[in-house]
């Protein structure tokens, strides 16, 4: 048993001074301080950091220099251990638009990491984002792959390796393809689409459950268009949403709280192989991007995601809306694993996984633990 003493722990929906947390591979107790004397267990003593439920990114290309579109072993490992630098601790890598063949070879890394111990993060299964979106709604995916016709049977092949597939419902007009995501149990996602208010809302109606990085490759918010966003608005969908400042700005995090509800948002990353690297030239999707401030564009000036971590994205929100710490954890956690039904994830409780991170006061990473064990 380990027992983390000196920090504030989140439970029961607050973070709690004076509190330790004992834990194996699971949570066992948070316990008020004076009262583990004489528990045996491994004492890791902090210093007033942070103990929250570790971060689950469900969308995630790459990260300090590698991409899961390598599709290698090796790019696996380095990726699950640079998410939990960025305390995450369990992650579903995205794919992008590109020939078939780079896809299957990365659903195959994907299946193989799922069926192996990694050194870091645990993988969830892959986000296959692409290549059934629209051309005009590309963003950074290379038009050549895209395709129009979405492929039930393809999925179905390899359903035991995804976990989220993104689409356009503009190209599913009769469900069929959304609905077969839901018997697979895969997470329909829409993005990258024209869509408007009255087809989100039916594909919504009929089984979407996210949408992808909200407000970005989507129809907006219009008062008499309302778009995408407005069907967020009236609907109980999840929304990713990447708190970087650019691809939303900052000053729409607190009205978008009370127009979406933090319970339905969920902060990823997008991050590409820069994630937690320096401004500078880097690989993405089939082509190079330059990252400039933090922001990766193509030459084009095409956003090509970002370079966020999840620890970022928790402070970047948090200081943008002042809201409590537990509320902005809860949509890096609890809400992302709730949409990808992670019944011991995203919560220190009793029972759950002992997937653990330590911010200091800067929400900087310390400590990060996957299943009881430290990985940082």
């Amino acid at each position: 048993m380990r027992l983390l003493v000196g920090g504030r722990v989140l439970s029961g929906g607050e973070v709690r001074e004076g509190y330790a947390l004992l834990f194996t591979d699971r949570v066992l107790a948070c316990i008020p301080e004076p009262l583990t004397e004489g528990i045996d267990a491994e004492r890791i003593r902090l210093d007033g950091e942070y103990v929250l439920p570790g971060f689950v990114d469900v969308h995630v290309h790459g990260a300090q220099g590698t991409d899961i579109m390598d599709a290698s072993d090796e790019a696996v490992d380095a990726l699950s251990l640079a998410m939990a630098r960025g305390g995450t601790t369990a992650f579903a890598p995205a794919s992008v638009t590109a020939p078939m063949p780079e896809i299957e070879a990365a659903v195959e890394a994907v299946r193989r990491g799922i069926a192996r111990p990694l050194p870091g993060a645990v993988l969830l299964g892959l986000h296959l984002e692409g290549p059934w979106i629209e051309p005009s709604m590309k963003g950074a995916h290379p038009e050549p792959f895209i395709l129009p016709v979405p492929d039930a049977d393809w999925v179905a092949d390899r359903a035991d390796a995804l976990r989220t597939v993104t689409f356009s419902p503009i190209l599913d007009p009769k469900h069929g393809f959304l609905r077969r995501l839901c018997g697979l149990g895969i997470v329909p996602s829409l993005g990258h689409t024209t869509a408007d208010f009255e087809t989100a809302r039916a594909a919504i109606e009929a089984g979407a459950r996210s949408i992808t990085h909200l407000f970005n490759a989507q129809t907006g918010l219009h008062h008499r268009r309302p778009g995408m966003v407005g069907a967020a608005a009236v609907t109980g969908v999840m929304c990713e949403f990447i708190a970087d400042g650019q691809h939303v700005r900052s000053e729409l995090f607190e009205p978008l709280c009370r127009l979406i509800g933090t319970d339905r948002l969920i902060l990823v990353t997008d991050s590409i192989r820069a994630g937690g690297l320096p401004d500078g030239e880097y690989a993405f999707a089939g082509g190079r991007v330059r990252v400039v401030k933090g922001l990766p564009v193509q030459p084009d000036g095409t956003i090509a995601g970002s370079s966020l971590t999840m620890n970022q994205a928790v402070r970047n929100f948090w200081r943008a809306t002042g809201r409590p710490l537990a509320e902005v954890a809860g949509m890096a956690s609890r809400n992302p694993a709730r949409l990808l039904g992670l019944k011991r994830k995203g919560s220190l409780d009793p029972g759950y996984d002992a997937d653990i991170v330590c911010l200091d006061n800067d929400l900087d990473v310390v400590m990060t633990f996957v299943g009881g064990r430290r990985v940082v």
